[in-house]
């Protein structure tokens, strides 16, 4: 690597860093962190293990356990929350770069660590106290030593590779997807040369990992089922609206900033499919396999459940600009462009456009519990998302048959109207009747008096 560009890298990294940890200070926390808070903040083993596995079926322990250290010494913190995935998204860029050099493009390493960073899915869960960037950095680092392993084979790359796998498993399951893509690929190439050895390296790798991931597996496997009827998880349906998500959900941004990404790609693949067979693998397993994992748990699709196959489509992206930059450096640079502007006005219209402030919410109703009424809160498994923040809440709710003056109705806009409406008839039981309504950070209140 020049110097030119060594030092273009080491100022994407500080703008990076700088600009993640502001934005995982300023941006309130939403209802999958308050619900990953919850259970790390778990006074027992057993609580953790309810918390974690209820309220997010398919969930592994490594990033709440990453998390841990960091709420015990700050608290509920949005930064200290946030601490571990920013800097795992750190890991998982230098990870990419090494990555490109392994593949022999290190022409391309500024390129494709630019556009990972800025691509919103991947800087949304950067900033977020969520396990994905966690799960994307062990996937990276897996894939970078099973490289390694290819160009020649060593005990220090196998361990790596095999340990790196296990820690996405117990991270994020999918993120083995573009893992298992990349060894796929190397299979089936070094199969077609007669190269045996070589062939069975990556079937080792992930057998021995998937192995590692077992035992967990069987434990937690029977409450995932249970977990997704019990909080009433919407279910998986193959509809248009899915290919219509998937395209949108690709970038984390929307059809402008994912067309221009998938353009960039299929330049790339269609000047130089017999390299693109490699990334190819890497982005189809993790979409293919997200897909065949939700049908199969019926569990709703999600754009996160993608994110495992963004690092192989930035890569093509970059190759592809290369390729219409020899052709046409106008709809090169165009396409660049547009890419890079709408992945930038997502970055940052995602942090000021926020609906959520769950310890604001948890405040507004604590006042109203000061005043003598009792709350309402519906569905009453919501509590803990305010209890959270306010723990003397728990003594204020609403009685089975309360004999208060006044209650107040507590609903979020996560609550249904099925849940809404038995929350109300339960108090009009009571003879209580609105009087008066306020939101507060997505939450609203509903006063009640006899």
């Amino acid at each position: 690597m020049t110097d030119g560009r060594r030092a273009w890298l080491y100022g994407l990294f500080a703008c990076y860093v700088l600009a993640a940890l502001a934005c995982s200070a300023v941006r309130p926390l939403w209802l999958d962190e308050v619900f990953q808070l919850v259970a790390t903040s778990s006074h027992s083993v057993d609580d953790f293990m309810r918390n974690m596995g209820s309220r997010n079926p398919g969930a592994a322990p490594l990033g709440y356990l990453t998390q841990l250290p960091f709420v015990l010494a700050a608290g509920p913190s949005k930064l200290w929350a946030r601490f571990p995935s920013i800097w795992f998204s750190v890991l998982a860029c230098w990870a990419l770069a090494r990555i490109c050099r392994e593949l022999r493009m290190p022409h391309l390493t500024v390129l494709v660590t630019l556009l990972f960073m800025l691509i919103p899915i991947q800087f949304r869960y950067a900033s977020e106290g969520r396990p994905y960037s966690e799960a994307l950095a062990f996937s990276l680092l897996a894939i970078l030593a099973f490289l390694k392993l290819l160009a020649g084979p060593s005990v220090a790359a196998s361990i790596l590779c095999v340990l790196a796998t296990v820690a996405s498993l117990y991270t994020q399951p999918y993120a083995i997807l573009n893992v298992a893509g990349v060894m796929f690929w190397a299979t089936i190439t070094n199969a077609k040369r007669g190269n045996w050895k070589q062939a069975a390296l990556g079937p080792a790798c992930l057998l021995i990992s998937l192995l590692g991931f077992l035992p967990w597996y069987i434990f937690e496997t029977r409450k995932w089922a249970s977990g997704i009827q019990e909080h009433g998880i919407p279910a998986f349906h193959w509809t248009l609206a899915l290919l219509l998500d998937l395209v949108k959900g690709i970038s984390g941004d929307g059809f402008l900033c994912s067309t221009a990404l998938l353009v960039l790609a299929a330049v790339a693949f269609l000047a130089r499919p017999a390299f693109g067979g490699l990334l190819l693998a890497a982005i189809l397993l993790p979409v293919c396999g997200a897909l065949a994992g939700d049908a199969f748990a019926n569990y709703f699709f999600a754009s996160r459940q993608i994110l495992f196959a963004l690092p192989g489509l930035v890569i093509l992206a970059a190759l592809g600009f290369l390729e219409l930059f020899r052709r046409s450096k106008f709809l090169a640079i165009a396409a660049l462009a547009v890419l890079l502007g709408a992945a930038f006005q997502k970055d940052v219209t995602m942090q000021r456009n926020t609906k959520e402030n769950w310890p604001a919410a948890a405040n507004a109703v604590a006042e109203i519990a000061r005043t003598g009424r009792c709350i309402e809160v519906a569905p009453a498994t919501s509590l803990d998302l305010y209890t959270f923040f306010v723990p003397d809440l728990e003594s204020k709710v609403c009685a089975a048959t309360p004999d208060q003056a006044g209650a107040a109705l507590i609903s979020s806009f996560y609550t249904t109207t099925a849940e809404l409406v038995a929350a109300a008839d339960h108090l009009r039981e009571h003879g209580f009747a609105p009087v008066q309504s306020s939101a507060v950070g997505g939450t609203t209140i509903t006063l009640e008096d006899r």
